[in-house]
């Protein structure tokens, strides 16, 4: 991994993590609570500095940040259970406020994202419903690779551009999708040499077989293409681009997240699915290598998933402590605050577990 892979990475997070905690951050002080710290990671404490009532902290382990609220944790002195500034003081529906603030500014960004990335000329397929009677430019592209596949092992990774595909007396130049796979199919027991642009510019020319065991009793490539050519997005298309992005990446992360659930739920292992820091980190550096819109993409990604990540009913979450004003507000009764810390720590060690056990599992695979 590349020193410029592992900076991008943390200017990712540090991005990722300044939104999320700005959400809590400007929604509490508008419902009327007081903050204390504005922290990118955790401590130990690097620097930090005070301006008014908050101090502004930059932590020595860059694996997330936190803003903390006076009496958010139901802190036990009189002074606290008091303040009308207190966490725990200010009424329901401005702690749930501020609970969730987070998570919808990373929804925010990945909408801003994806509206910033779909303006101007855009790529898109022909065969997209709304916008491919306005395509123009479309060339053969390579949208999927099997990491395993022959085709992916000879170097066709996604976003190449197909400019010639030659069997042994036959060969296909052309952009219709359907019509290069029909070739590909046609000459499958036969080697091809396939003529492509990769997404840095670069010519390139490799043969590849076709094999058995990516598609079920036939002989295939691994490989998928598209015919994708160049619409010019105005504002009004970014925008729909946009929102229409972050809804579809939102209801993909939640089936992904939704199948993980089952399969822990049917006592089968999930390490091998998830992916910590560094993990995070390996695929920031091979997504840098298809240019700056990529990241951008990976940008908004991410931040969808911090934001359902957090949405979790889980302890040290920022769902676990929505579940707790809700539990609060029909109860009429405090949490007691020696539990709620007991809850808090528990959560937050075995999340600091998990992200060791993924860790090690991203460093040896």
């Amino acid at each position: 991994m590349s020193l410029s892979a592992i900076l991008l990475f943390f200017v990712i997070l540090l991005a990722l993590v300044i939104v999320h905690e700005f959400g809590h951050f400007i929604a509490a002080k508008l419902t009327g609570m007081r903050v204390d710290e504005f922290a990118f990671g955790f401590p130990p404490k690097l620097f930090s500095k005070k301006k008014g009532e908050t101090t502004y902290s930059f932590n020595a382990l860059p694996l997330g940040g936190y803003v903390a609220i006076y009496g958010e944790n139901g802190e036990p002195d009189d002074k606290a259970k008091h303040d009308p500034r207190a966490f725990g003081n200010r009424p329901w529906w401005a702690q749930l406020v501020t609970l969730v603030a987070g998570v919808v500014m990373n929804m925010v960004l990945a909408v801003i994202v994806f509206i910033f990335i779909s303006y101007g000329e855009i790529r898109v397929s022909v065969d997209d419903p709304e916008y491919g009677a306005r395509v123009t430019k479309p060339e053969l592209v390579v949208v999927e690779s099997s990491p395993e596949s022959p085709a992916y092992k000879a170097g066709l990774i996604p976003g190449s551009v197909i400019t010639n595909i030659t069997g042994r007396k036959a060969s296909f130049a052309g952009v219709n999708a359907t019509s290069a796979a029909e070739f590909i199919r046609k000459h499958i027991d036969e080697p091809l040499t396939i003529t492509y642009i990769l997404p840095n510019q670069a010519l390139a020319s490799t043969t590849v077989t076709g094999v058995y065991g990516i598609i079920p009793d036939r002989k295939a490539l691994g490989v998928s293409l598209d015919s994708i050519g160049y619409v010019d997005a105005g504002v009004l298309d970014a925008l729909v681009i946009g929102v229409e992005r972050t809804y579809n990446m939102t209801l993909m992360t939640l089936d992904g997240l939704s199948m993980l659930l089952a399969s822990i739920g049917k006592g089968e292992s999930v390490i091998d699915s998830l992916s910590g820091p560094i993990g995070i980190a390996r695929i920031v550096g091979q997504t840098s290598e298809y240019g700056y819109d990529a990241v951008l993409n990976l940008v908004a990604v991410l931040s969808i998933n911090l934001a359902i990540f957090n949405i979790l009913p889980l302890p040290a979450l920022d769902g676990g402590r929505m579940i707790i004003v809700i539990g609060e507000t029909i109860t009429r009764r405090k949490f007691p605050h020696k539990y709620m810390s007991a809850i808090n720590a528990v959560g937050f060690v075995l999340l600091i577990l998990l992200l060791i056990v993924v860790s090690v599992k991203d460093v040896t695979m």
